[in-house]
């Protein structure tokens, strides 16, 4: 797949490890989306360009897209803060953020998130990995905390943006896991009614969201 190429649509987002400590109690990972504010990633990284996003599918899907997904989370840190007082971290916690160094856009990111996130007491450090250690630690091994990157759908599907997170998925690099979220799909992957499949798949975009699989930001 790719991670950056100035004309792909991309889901830009701060990938979390769901199977790990913190980011395995849902509160926490709701915490993060809270404390990101996304609007100023844009202005910061993009002159204010792209699309604030709310789930794992971009614009150009057009009736695939939900597009209210992306105020789920506006920027609120007190309800942060709660979050995290309610999950048992009310002094917050450190954060690995593995970034390939071959990606300026995604490193930049990583720093305006480094930033928003002290807000909510975490303690973010960026670790800078060459692309091949990326690709066989984090993306193969899923030996990581959180990552920023950007996934594209290299067959152009809104099931193949979906898929990757059901957790038998050997591409569910975050280890998201979901008994909704997989009977949702595979219903979706069962029918041949095209609005029936498309209901699904809205239906399953809203899970990751509601779920805060990750920390959706924009697409690139």
């Amino acid at each position: 797949f790719t991670i950056y190429d100035g004309g792909m649509n991309l889901v830009q987002a701060l990938y979390l490890n769901n199977a790990v400590e913190p980011l395995n109690n849902v509160k926490v990972r709701q915490a993060l989306c809270y404390a990101a504010n996304r609007q100023e990633v844009l202005d910061m990284i993009a002159d204010g360009k792209g699309t604030i996003i709310g789930s794992s599918m971009f614009p150009a899907f057009g009736k695939y897209y939900v597009p209210e997904l992306s105020e789920r989370y506006n920027q609120d840190i007190e309800k942060a803060k709660e979050l995290l007082k309610e999950a048992g971290y009310p002094d917050g916690f450190e954060l690995t953020i593995t970034v390939p160094n071959n990606y300026q856009q995604h490193i930049d990111t990583a720093q305006v998130l480094v930033e928003q996130l002290k807000a909510i007491g975490v303690t973010a450090k960026i670790q800078q990995v060459e692309w091949d250690s990326w690709l066989s630690d984090v993306y193969a091994d899923r030996k990581f905390q959180s990552t920023v990157v950007g996934f594209d759908a290299s067959t152009l599907t809104a099931n193949a943006m979906l898929q990757r997170w059901m957790s038998d998925s050997d591409k569910n690099m975050i280890n998201f896991s979901d008994a909704q979220y997989d009977q949702v799909m595979s219903e979706a992957n069962a029918t041949t009614d095209d609005a029936d499949r498309t209901a699904l798949y809205l239906q399953a975009e809203k899970i990751l969201t509601e779920q805060a699989a990750n920390v959706y930001l924009q697409d690139l």
